[in-house]
């Protein structure tokens, strides 16, 4: 029985890695663009493992449309804006699912984590 065991939880294991292994892809604009319009995407290179969005004022580019101006891209390092951060003119947000920066908030994807919930539970029941 344990050796049934332990060849689902390989099976499981694989199937969660392989999902963790496929490129990060995420909607990529180099030069400020409306939100709206920034609708390419990208496949991220292997060590690009975020995607960021730094949001311009709307004054800036588009300042009677009411869209935010943006540029988004793969990021091998993001550092995101502190929320509470009061008159940042710039703020960036970082996130690392795929397509996760459609809109310059961080995406809340769990399908990766929601993965490995069976491997855990299989880890947790070989041990009783």
């Amino acid at each position: 029985m344990t050796g049934t065991r332990l060849v689902l939880l390989g099976l499981v294991l694989a199937a969660c890695s392989h999902e963790l292994v496929v490129a990060l892809q995420c909607y990529t604009c180099h030069e400020p663009t409306s939100v709206s319009s920034c609708v390419s995407i990208a496949t991220c290179n292997a060590n690009e493992t975020t995607c960021n969005t730094i949001l311009y004022s709307l004054e800036t580019v588009y300042p009677f449309l009411g869209d935010s101006t943006v540029t988004k891209a793969c990021a091998v390092h993001c550092v995101p804006s502190d929320v509470d951060g009061i008159g940042q003119t710039r703020p960036v947000s970082c996130c690392n699912t795929d397509l996760c920066n459609i809109d310059g908030a961080p995406g809340l994807d769990g399908s990766r984590s929601l993965a490995l919930v069976p491997a855990l539970l299989l880890l947790w029941s070989l041990s009783l």
